[in-house]
């Protein structure tokens, strides 16, 4: 597995059923810069890169009602469908990946000096393989991408690079998800919990590969029978299965990250004011944000043996509200907001109920 463990993150493709209009919310709202477009020569689907920091994204629409994007988008909704990783050799690591268990969805192929290749991961996610002349500079656009004549400017992301991304399976699917990256990616379970908050809860495992620049929280619902239904089930059934609620974008600075997007139209979950209360109690002083910015904000906190985390989660703008973000930084801290979770569950439950009164 020694070419996979080389593996590192190059760009994630969503697909979506209107590329201009997904564009524009990431332009828009995000901060993102519109960094190239599918060229003339395409016929079969249209696809604009967007890049900020060290992110790069790529928009796919299908133009036709029966390609496989247009399928996926029908079954899926608008959402993540395959995490590209940059390798110095696409066909080795294919190899060793269909060897250890995945299944070929492209088989590697080269055009332009660009070798490609997929797989399928966990539910109708993929991995994709891409290997250019020049393999060691991130950044860099995806495969068929004619890049705009000014480059956007890098000094005004708000976002730096890509924390983590939330995967959430079905009930009792946890285990199987997390042998696939094990096995067939070669990536580690660097932490893991369960968390009940009432008769609800999760199940989760962080796996991470060995580069450290893609890392997966993986998490099923962990409910008591007879529970009423958990953001977490209700997510995959929405969804059609398993797949990304959620990507964590990092920011240097969230108090001033979080105050900019709101200004740009963003809406963020709330959190109850008990929940800053009590906080001085739970975490002690902090050193980073005061109190008073974090409740502002509406921003949340913790903190491990290595440093302290704050992270927001947007609010889902998706027609079947399976897909956000999560504004994240790190200031030392390994984990991933522990003891947030009672407060997501609450404002999951909050904005579910807000819903069904409409």
């Amino acid at each position: 597995m020694q070419v996979l463990r080389e593996a590192r993150l190059d760009h994630v493709e969503f697909y979506v059923g209107d590329v201009d209009t997904a564009a524009k919310e990431f332009v828009t709202k995000y901060g993102f810069a519109i960094a190239g477009r599918t060229g003339s020569g395409i016929h079969s689907h249209r696809s604009i890169a967007l890049r900020q920091g060290g992110i790069v994204l790529l928009l796919t629409q299908g133009l036709t009602y029966s390609s496989p994007i247009s399928t996926w988008v029908r079954k899926h909704g608008d959402g993540v469908a395959t995490i590209w990783l940059r390798t110095p050799a696409v066909r080795a690591a294919f190899a060793e990946a269909v060897a250890n268990g995945a299944v070929a969805t492209l088989k590697p192929a080269e055009r332009a000096g660009v070798v490609t290749a997929a797989f399928g991961a966990f539910g109708d996610i993929r991995h994709g393989l891409v290997q250019r002349r020049d393999d060691d500079a991130p950044g860099q656009l995806p495969p068929d991408i004619v890049p705009l004549d000014r480059a956007p400017a890098a000094e005004s992301a708000t976002f730096r690079t890509l924390d983590h991304f939330a995967y959430l399976v079905g009930a009792g699917e946890l285990r199987n998800a997390v042998k696939f990256y094990e096995s067939v990616l070669g990536f580690s379970v660097i932490f893991e919990d369960r968390t009940m908050v009432g008769g609800q809860g999760m199940d989760s495992q962080v796996v991470q590969n060995p580069a450290g620049d893609v890392t997966f929280t993986i998490v099923e619902s962990a409910a008591e029978p007879g529970q009423a239904l958990d953001f977490i089930a209700e997510f995959v059934r929405n969804n059609g299965g398993p797949g990304i609620e959620h990507i964590a974008f990092a920011c240097p600075d969230i108090v001033t990250a979080v105050g900019e997007l709101r200004q740009a139209g963003v809406e963020f979950l709330g959190a109850p004011g008990a929940y800053y209360d009590m906080l001085p109690g739970r975490l002690g002083d902090l050193d980073r944000h005061p109190l008073d910015e974090l409740r502002g904000g509406g921003i949340l906190a913790d903190r491990d043996h290595g440093g302290e985390l704050f992270q927001i989660f947007t609010r889902s703008t998706h027609a079947r509200n399976t897909f956000f973000l999560e504004v994240i930084e790190r200031v030392g801290a390994k984990t991933f907001g522990k003891s947030n979770v009672q407060a997501l569950f609450e404002a999951r439950k909050a904005e579910r109920d807000q819903r069904e009164r409409l």
